[in-house]
């Protein structure tokens, strides 16, 4: 429970991120003023670059191994995306969980990589 109150405000901030960067992508589709191709791909990486930035964050302000760090973080995030997928969908197809397991390897990357960075920073 008290690691849930050390990364609510990552949490919250990268569902912040992430509703504002798709609705901007949302807006620019509807205006045709970016070609089709590119917002799909932006729709890819845009959740798996911030939740890489802030599952580095996170790792920082905790005091947990970074890959429990990131395991932790992630699942919060994909079980989140996972619950609002079955609500507004009710549809789960193979390649949103692979996209599932992409998001939990950044996260865990992410924050493997902060705690690797704190450490050589220390010595």
């Amino acid at each position: 429970m008290l690691y849930l109150k050390k990364i609510k405000k990552y949490y919250f901030n990268y569902f912040i991120w992430f509703v504002s960067l798709i609705l901007v992508l949302t807006i620019l589709s509807y205006f045709n003023i970016i070609n089709k191709n590119i917002i799909n791909i932006a729709k890819i990486t845009i959740p798996i670059i911030i939740i890489f930035i802030y599952s580095v964050k996170s790792a920082k302000k905790t005091t947990m191994k970074g890959y429990l760090n990131g395991l932790l973080f992630g699942s919060l995030i994909v079980i989140t995306m996972f619950i609002l997928n079955l609500i507004f969908y009710r549809i789960f197809h193979f390649k949103q969980f692979i996209y599932y397991i992409i998001l939990l390897l950044t996260s865990t990357l992410g924050s493997m990589f902060s705690k690797t960075k704190k450490s050589q920073l220390n010595n």
